[in-house]
């Protein structure tokens, strides 16, 4: 396997991984096109009859929160994050074999880190009932299992990235000390 020259690279990922991915893609798709039908609906509303949606701030709100969530772990899957790479390209293998393993470990930390707090955040909402503010009172856990699942999805797309990095500079480094 030959390293990526840019993060840009798509890498393989096990197919249940891909699947899911691609169906949070599909659900952050679908919640667009209802956000869309919702916007032109509470405009049309609000022109023809004088009178608008109740509860589509609210609404689109909880819509745009998941739309920009479920896109993480596709972002990554694509190379579609902004990275950069100036200084780390100047190292050789070996360096960069210690950076990989450093970056590894700081994702995984941070992703049981976040995964962890969303999941206490998640049932607390359950246990408690909690809903938004506003004249509707929608409960909050579908947004935040959407974000849940969003975090996950995210933290294990990047560091099975990370480890397809490693295997790669790994190589890079044995070709070298050949």
């Amino acid at each position: 396997m030959a390293l990526p020259d840019s993060p840009a690279s798509e890498v393989e990922l096990p197919r249940p991984l891909t699947l899911a991915v691609h169906a949070l893609s599909v659900v952050a798709g679908l919640l667009l096109l209802a956000l869309i039908a919702l916007t032109i609906a509470d405009v049309v509303g609000r022109n023809a009859g004088g009178r608008s949606i109740v509860g589509t701030v609210d609404i689109s709100t909880m819509l745009l929160v998941a739309i920009a969530f479920l896109g993480l772990a596709a972002a990554e899957v694509n190379g579609n994050h902004v990275t950069v790479e100036l200084v780390e390209t100047r190292f050789g293998p070996t360096a960069r074999l210690v950076l990989s393993v450093l970056r590894a470990a700081l994702l995984v930390a941070l992703g049981v880190l976040i995964i962890w707090g969303l999941g206490e955040v998640l049932v607390s909402a359950l246990e408690r009932g909690e809903t938004t503010n506003d004249i509707l009172r929608l409960p909050t856990w579908p947004a935040k299992v959407v974000l849940f699942l969003s975090f996950v999805a995210f933290f294990v797309v990047a560091v099975w990235k990370e480890l397809l990095t490693f295997r790669a500079l790994r190589s890079e480094a044995n070709g070298a000390q050949r």
